[in-house]
This record gives C-alpha cells, sequence and structure tokens, in this order.
C-alpha cells in the first residue's frame, strides 16, 4: 500500500502555529532522509535521537502527549517502511513452535483463538509444575540422633525427628500442596495412587508423590 506522507504531514498541520509547523517541516525532512538511507528502526525513542540530533524536536518532544501530531507522523513513515514504531527485536527472529505452526494453520479466527487460550493455559499450568517440583524438594537425613539400647524383647525402635530439617514456613507450604482446594485451584487432580494429572489428562506429578509426602508429613506431625 502506498503511504503518502505529505498529505499526512499537510492534514497534521492544519490548524498548527508557525511554530509547530516549521517543528513538522523538520522532522518530516529528517524522517525522509532517515528512510531513503535504508534504516528501518522507526521507535519514538530513536527517531527522537536522531531528530534531535539533526536539529529538530527531540525524544521529550514526540512522546508528550499534547504532541499526537509528531507521533502520527513518525507512524506515517514507518507504515510506508512497512514496519511499526516498536523498537526491533535484536538479533534472528524466534522459530515458531510447532503449536503456533499448527494455529496458524486454523483459518477460523473464534477456532484459532480457542485452541491459542488452551495452549497458554497448558504452557501456564507446566511452568508451574516445574516450579512446584524445583520447589518441594526434600533432603532427609537418616542418621539415627537417638541411642537405643537393644532390648531381647520386643521393643519399639525411636525414629529421629524431621521438624528439625524443615521450617515452618516449608512445613506450611508442603502441607498446601496435599490439599484438594490448592489442586483444584490449579485445575489438578489427585488420584489415589498418588498421582497428580491437569484437566488434560497430562500427568504433573509422578505416582507416589502425594502418599509419600502425606507421609513424611505425617512423621513430622508425630
Amino acid at each position: 500500500m502506498n503511504i503518502d506522507v505529505d498529505a499526512i504531514l499537510d492534514t497534521l498541520k492544519d490548524g498548527k502555529t508557525a511554530k509547530t509547523k516549521a517543528s513538522l517541516d523538520k522532522l518530516h525532512e529528517t524522517l525522509n532522509a532517515y528512510f531513503d538511507s535504508g534504516a528501518r528502526d522507526f521507535s519514538i525513542t530513536t527517531i527522537g535521537r536522531v531528530s534531535e540530533e539533526d536539529g529538530g524536536v527531540g525524544y521529550q518532544s514526540i512522546r508528550a502527549t499534547a504532541n499526537k501530531h509528531y507521533r502520527d507522523l513518525v507512524e506515517a513513515w514507518a507504515a510506508k517502511a512497512k514496519t511499526t514504531t516498536k523498537k526491533p527485536p535484536v538479533g534472528p527472529p524466534k522459530r515458531m513452535s510447532q503449536d503456533h505452526q499448527l494455529l496458524e494453520r486454523i483459518e477460523d479466527a473464534a477456532v484459532r483463538a480457542l485452541f491459542g487460550q488452551i495452549i497458554r493455559e497448558r504452557d501456564r499450568y507446566r511452568s508451574e509444575a516445574n516450579m512446584l517440583k524445583s520447589t518441594t524438594e526434600i533432603v532427609i537425613d537418616k542418621r539415627p540422633t537417638t541411642y537405643v539400647e537393644p532390648q531381647s524383647e520386643a521393643s519399639v525402635e525411636l525414629l529421629p525427628s524431621l521438624k528439625g530439617i524443615c521450617s515452618e514456613n516449608e512445613i506450611k507450604a508442603l502441607q498446601t500442596v496435599c490439599t484438594e482446594e490448592w489442586l483444584e485451584k490449579l485445575g489438578f487432580r489427585a488420584n489415589a495412587l498418588g498421582q497428580v494429572k491437569d484437566e488434560l489428562g497430562m500427568e504433573i506429578l509422578p505416582r507416589g508423590f502425594l502418599t509419600g509426602l502425606k507421609k513424611i508429613l505425617g512423621e513430622m506431625d508425630e
């Protein structure tokens, strides 16, 4: 599409003061030279610096709320350069994931948006699950701290206390993980085997995780 920036400039100058018109003309001249140089970074930060170095309005003037006419002129030149006023990414573009490649193949916009939301929710649950795994690593010191004298008759073995291993906040965090309310809040569900799955049936925590955790917490409560 051909963008007539000269016509846009005339429209922006309409009703402005002589000083503002002169500033618009100078900015237009700077943007024209910048465009001809082949540069394609039309972000307000960059254009403000280039304009100020060329004797025109600076970044603060362009971004001021009352000076929308300057930004409109920059946006017109950005459109002519087939870009936007956003800062272009640094480095090579990121490779589109397979999920998003499949999304691009869905023609129906409503269906595409629905599946996009499902993918984002799945990624969020996966991220939270990974964070949970990384923060629930428990190290149990099995070295005995209490001497038990051997007896010939049946005796009760005294286990070392586990409360000295975890702080109160850590114990509360582990107890929270075991509650149905916490799992339901994340859309997870647990089965009798101690396995946790998400709404799509994907395993979040392996079998035995919750049952083992509850046994450990039971030792702490005793």
